[in-house]
C-alpha cells in the first residue's frame, strides 16, 4: 500500500511541473507548495510500506521461533518416551504437532496451555485474565487465536473453533466461525 502512494506522489509532482493545455506553466508557490505535500506523503507512504514489513518479519520470528523450540522440546521428550502409536490417522499426527507447538507459543508468553478434547481446541488461561478489561481481554484472545490459525495452517490442522477457560474452569470466551471472539466474561 505505501508504495501504490509513493507512485502516486511521484505522478502528481510530475504533472504538477508539466505545461498546462494552454501552454502556461502552474506558479511556483503551487509548485513549492506540491513538493512540500508530496515528501510528506512519501514519508508517509514510506513508512507503511516499512511498518507492514516489520509486522509481517515478526510474525514470522514468532512462528520460526516457536517451530524450534518445539523441535527441540520434542527431541528432549523423544529420549524419555516410548515410540508413540503409528496407527493414529495424519489429522492426529498433525494435531499432536499442532498442539506442541501451539503449547510452546503460550509457555514462551505465559498465557497457560492447550489441549484437543473431542476435535475441539481448548486453551486454558491463568486466572488473572479474569481481572482484565473486556477490551484487554478481547484483544488478547484475538492474539492467542491469530496465532493458533497461523501455527494449524502450517501443520495442515484445522483448529476450527477455539474455547478459552480460566484454571478456575470458567468459560470465558470462544472464536467464532467469522474469525472473530465472542466473550462470556462481564
Amino acid at each position: 500500500m505505501g508504495w501504490i502512494i509513493i507512485v502516486f506522489t511521484v505522478l502528481v509532482c510530475i504533472s504538477m511541473f508539466a505545461k498546462n493545455e494552454d501552454g502556461t506553466s502552474n506558479p511556483i508557490s503551487q509548485k513549492i507548495l506540491t513538493i512540500v505535500v508530496s515528501v510528506l506523503v512519501i514519508f508517509f507512504g514510506l513508512y507503511l510500506s516499512g511498518h507492514s514489513k516489520r509486522v509481517n518479519e515478526a510474525k514470522q520470528e514468532s512462528i520460526s521461533s516457536s517451530r524450534k523450540e518445539s523441535i527441540s522440546q520434542s527431541k528432549e521428550d523423544s529420549k524419555f518416551s516410548s515410540s508413540e502409536d503409528k496407527e493414529s490417522s495424519e489429522d492426529d499426527k498433525n494435531g499432536k504437532l499442532f498442539i506442541r507447538d501451539f503449547n510452546v507459543y503460550l509457555s514462551n508468553k505465559k498465557m497457560g496451555t492447550s489441549s484437543i478434547e473431542d476435535g475441539v481446541v481448548k486453551v486454558v488461561l491463568p486466572n488473572s485474565v479474569e481481572n482484565m478489561s473486556v477490551a484487554d481481554f478481547t484483544a488478547l484472545a484475538q492474539e492467542i487465536y491469530d496465532h493458533a490459525n497461523t501455527l494449524a495452517s502450517g501443520e495442515d490442522y484445522d483448529a476450527g473453533i477455539i474455547y478459552f477457560y480460566s484454571q478456575n474452569g470458567g468459560e470465558l470466551a470462544r472464536s467464532t466461525f467469522s474469525g472473530g471472539i465472542k466473550i462470556f466474561k462481564e
